[in-house]
């Protein structure tokens, strides 16, 4: 059925995850027409929040309000009263390391110190890989570079310290009881957007702007370009004459990948267990990978891992039971073997697969640690690009998007005449 869109919108805005949300709440504020275009049958992109899947919630995707303190996301929640973690969790995390359990803080282990080390090189100015500080003969080295894939979702060869250390770490952290994905939901409430609408091509042209969609064209003043970078990357959304700088940081700047697994319980299976974080991690046959694990977050009788860059993908291509055993298989090397018994349910996401995703959030290369600062470039004065990859220091996050839907918001108001009134209620949003 085909889609009834707003007479002439002033603006349409392509992508309903928190940077169209970001951007869609500031045009509202604005009072001007304008439509959001998404081509998921869901809002929130890579922020999504469920219950069926375990029969608890969880967050397939982001989950923490990083730079709390900073974070624009966590100041919204706060208004609608929407639950979060109110203060950090402590600085420790119990490792099941060569048959053994060991507890250090954080601030003294070795993989804590390299992440520290790669993003204090980029605030020296050194655009190197991360790769270039780690000691492969360290017996932690596997679980360094576990690590720093998780943090960027790419290899550590693929990780430009430069960008590293660009990224605004405040250091408070909070994990988001009511669910990241939920927020983003709520916040895109009473939003105009149509869903399962799947943007294919963007034109600039005269005085506006034609969107083609899977479901027909929409013409626009202007346009707000709020996609995940793979989908401009592979070409599966194009922009017409689209300046050569922002082509080839779409190239120096790609999205990694970044999966999860996890599994519902009978019950409290880690009682005792006085560290909600767990690596796991065999030295001596480092061909299991290292894995980390959330235990029972919230209370909830659930268990979630994390996995990123190309083992993450390479994971998710072999199949989602595959996934569960491998993960499964750690839960019981350090637990025991009863564990299995008192799995109920188990799950993977699929992000690197999802047609509309392909992976998880963005990382300069190496030699590449600004680039992505001209994504804050209009293309024709008329499509403005939004996402955590647009943010010079608060990418790979659902708040650094929101803050560039924001941005995008106020440029795009003044190309189409609405002046310094819109930008004012635009930044406000």
């Amino acid at each position: 059925m085909m889609v009834q869109y707003p007479t002439n919108p002033d603006i349409v805005v392509i992508g309903a995850g928190a940077a169209g949300v970001g951007a869609g709440r500031a045009l509202a504020k604005a009072g001007i027409p304008f439509l959001i275009i998404e081509a998921k049958d869901r809002i929130g992109g890579r922020a999504f929040s469920e219950a069926t899947s375990l029969g608890h919630l969880w967050d397939h995707g982001c989950h923490w309000f990083h730079s709390a303190d900073k974070n624009v996301l966590r100041g919204l929640a706060e208004e609608i009263g929407h639950k979060f973690l109110k203060k950090p969790r402590d600085g420790v995390m119990k490792s099941f390391m060569n048959g053994e359990w060991k507890a250090d803080p954080v601030r003294v282990d070795y993989v804590w110190d390299i992440l520290g080390e790669v993003a204090e090189a980029g605030h020296k100015g050194k655009d190197v890989a991360a790769a270039s500080l780690l000691d492969p003969k360290h017996p932690w080295y596997p679980m360094a570079r576990h690590w720093l894939s998780l943090m960027y979702s790419a290899e550590p060869e693929d990780i430009s310290t430069r960008d590293a250390g660009s990224y605004d770490d405040t250091g408070i952290n909070l994990a988001v009881e009511d669910g990241y994905g939920a927020l983003v939901a709520k916040l895109a409430e009473g939003l105009p957007i149509a869903t399962q609408v799947a943007a294919r091509k963007v034109t600039a042209g005269g005085q506006g702007v034609v969107v083609e969609t899977d479901q027909g064209t929409i013409t626009a003043k202007a346009a707000i370009v709020a996609v995940p970078a793979r989908m401009l990357e592979t070409g599966k959304l194009s922009i017409a004459d689209m300046p050569d700088d922002i082509a080839q940081a779409f190239e120096h700047v790609p999205m990694g990948y970044y999966e999860k697994i996890a599994f519902a319980f009978d019950g409290k299976v880690f009682e005792g267990f006085d560290v909600p974080y767990a690596d796991i991690f065999d030295p001596v046959a480092p061909s299991t990978h290292p894995l980390n694990f959330e235990l029972h977050p919230f209370g909830r009788p659930i268990a979630v891992t994390h996995i990123g860059g190309r083992f993450a993908r390479d994971m998710e291509r072999e199949g989602e039971a595959g996934m569960i055993d491998f993960a499964l298989s750690a839960l019981v090397r350090a637990f025991g073997s009863d564990l299995r018994k008192r799995v109920r349910k188990a799950t993977t996401t699929h992000w690197s697969s999802d047609i509309f995703i392909n992976g998880a959030y963005s990382c300069a290369k190496p030699g590449h640690g600004l680039a992505r600062r001209v994504f804050a470039n209009p293309i024709a004065e008329r499509i403005f690009l939004a996402g955590e990859h647009a943010h010079p220091t608060f990418f790979a996050t659902a708040h650094g998007a929101f803050e560039t839907g924001l941005a995008a918001a106020a440029k795009a108001l003044t190309a189409v005449g609405h002046g310094a009134a819109g930008r004012k209620q635009a930044v406000s949003a």
